[in-house]
């Protein structure tokens, strides 16, 4: 107990942790992995900032990735499989949400067209029984971020799904011809730019006046087409009666 005490303090400080209730949370974590039978292919101190950095999450503390995993002497990929198994065998592990990773990604505004795309999916995939999994709702919100031109790192998504780049690159592509079927406004920033603003025509007896329509106001097109072919039909008759007269 002591050397493990010892070995916490002493990475903790390593990375920049202040003593308080991280290391406290730290603590009771490393117990109850040991309680549930050692990760020999995991050294002490591996164990340890994985722990720590599973504390972190809890307490809200910042964490240094980065400099964990080179003192854990674990490749990036290996730290990621590691956390997740001692969270799963922890009873730590969360489904992730769309709104979770979004909010985690800084992409908030591809929210409601990943969770479209991702009901798309499943509603295609009636006999998916591990949900739970990662990798949907981070393939959902890739492909939905896609659509939206909005600047994403790949590489996140990657590393948020579990999946090898393979694997990614297969699922990814099926969720893009998901994203395909959706409605083009979904595929367009929904920002819209008054420069832009189509131009609605107005007909009068004497002359064509062009009139720039409110963005909020803006009709459908079938529904704008059909109303001025019919203010030009009124017009035109007007026209020929008077002239008649």
């Amino acid at each position: 107990m002591w050397k493990q005490s010892n070995i916490l303090a002493n990475t903790a400080s390593r990375l920049g942790l202040p003593d308080g209730p991280i290391l406290k949370k730290a603590e009771e974590l490393l117990r109850s992995l040991h309680s549930k039978g050692s990760l020999k292919s995991i050294s002490d101190v591996a164990q340890t900032i994985l722990c720590l950095d599973l504390a972190a999450t809890q307490t809200t503390d910042a964490f240094d990735k980065e400099t964990a995993i080179k003192l854990s002497g674990l490749k990036k990929s290996a730290y990621q499989t590691s956390l997740h198994t001692i969270e799963k065998m922890l009873g730590l592990e969360k489904a992730l949400t769309v709104s979770d990773l979004c909010v985690q990604l800084s992409c908030t505004e591809a929210k409601a067209v990943a969770e479209e795309i991702l009901d798309k999916y499943i509603n295609s995939h009636k006999m998916l029984n591990d949900l739970s999994h990662p990798q949907y709702v981070a393939a959902a919100v890739y492909s939905a971020c896609k659509s939206l031109n909005l600047k994403i790192s790949k590489q996140q998504f990657i590393e948020t799904s579990r999946l090898k780049p393979s694997q990614w690159k297969e699922l990814s592509l099926e969720f893009e011809k998901f994203a395909s079927t959706l409605e083009s406004g979904f595929k367009r920033n929904k920002k819209i730019d008054t420069k832009n603003t189509p131009e609605v025509v107005t007909v009068t007896e004497e002359k064509v006046v062009l009139k720039r329509k409110d963005p909020e106001e803006v009709e459908e097109y079938d529904v704008w087409r059909q109303r001025i072919l019919n203010e030009a039909y009124a017009a035109l008759k007007s026209k020929e009666a008077t002239e008649k007269s």
